[in-house]
């Protein structure tokens, strides 16, 4: 691709020169723009599978935590726009689709110091999931989606998964 835009530009310079007699100074093209990294997010969670427990919430019967941390490694700093999450029943980190009519019940919370990765920088997130199963058990598969923005300004998502055991 470069050899076919400097193809195209050595001919309009050399256009250019012939209309404007011997008295115009030589010009230098204007490099063309590099498109913008794609932000690049590892992420870690601590524990790496979760532990569930009792909840502490009357309204639900199990809770866990974990820590998410994203890794910037392209170079360029990012800001987490937002944070969705679900959390679904599971059998060895397998989604188990409930019966008609029933669904998992949770809610969640987010610490965080803020939302902006430095370059080459990280950011660590604490969830805690509070959350009720439609059927015995209390594995569950939590996913949970970044919207991340780079300071580029090119938008990405990124998705990661921690078990719940």
């Amino acid at each position: 691709m470069i050899r076919g835009t400097m193809a195209v530009v050595v001919p309009l310079a050399v256009l250019g020169l012939a209309g404007c007699g011997g008295n115009s100074s030589p010009t230098t093209p204007t490099p063309s723009p590099s498109p913008s990294a794609t932000p690049v997010i590892t992420i870690t969670s601590t524990p790496p599978d979760a532990v569930a427990g009792a909840s502490t919430d009357p309204g639900y019967e199990f809770g866990t935590t974990f820590t998410v941390t994203l890794t910037e490694t392209a170079g360029v700093a990012a800001t987490v726009r937002s944070i969705s999450a679900n959390l679904q029943q599971a059998a060895g980190g397998i989604v188990v689709t409930p019966p008609a009519g029933l669904s998992e019940a949770f809610r969640y919370q987010v610490r965080s110091t803020g939302n902006h990765i430095a370059a080459n920088g990280t950011l660590s997130m604490d969830f805690i999931f509070y959350y009720t199963l439609p059927q015995p058990g209390q594995e569950a598969l939590v996913t949970l989606t970044f919207s991340l923005v780079n300071d580029a300004g090119t938008l990405a998502s990124q998705t990661f998964q921690v078990k719940v055991v």
